[in-house]
């Protein structure tokens, strides 16, 4: 299973990168540009099962990156965390068809839970 973090998070990376390693998921990380454009040949170019975003990296970006993504790869599971609790960009990401949003700090827990479940999430976008 390969999973890419976009991210300059140092906590959510080592969680991630913790999680990763005790699930035998291979882990690639993008944290170079906040560019739409980047991202999103980034994405097309590593084919990952799964993206991991971090809002507070890409600032108000999310929503157009995301439809962007998911317009080029219907099949890649979207895992989301912000750190914004607001109401309006839980509405604007839900509709694009996430898989997880969470929010910060996440726990290693809630996230060695989460990917326990990937495979399944992975396996639903393929079908």
């Amino acid at each position: 299973m390969k999973l890419l973090l976009i991210s300059i998070d140092p906590i959510l990376s080592d969680l991630v990168e913790k999680s990763a390693a005790k699930h035998d998921f291979e882990l690639l990380r993008f944290n170079e540009s906040t560019d739409p454009i980047d991202i999103l040949s980034t994405v097309c170019s590593l084919h990952p099962n799964v993206l991991i975003f971090d809002d507070d990296f890409l600032e108000s970006k999310a929503g157009l990156i995301l439809n962007s993504v998911k317009k080029v790869n219907k099949k890649i599971a979207v895992i989301f965390v912000t750190s914004n609790d607001s109401i309006e960009l839980g509405r604007e990401i839900s509709n694009i068809g996430i898989q997880f949003y969470g929010l910060k700090p996440l726990s290693g827990e809630e996230l060695n839970d989460l990917f326990q479940s990937i495979p399944n999430l992975v396996n639903k976008h393929i079908n």
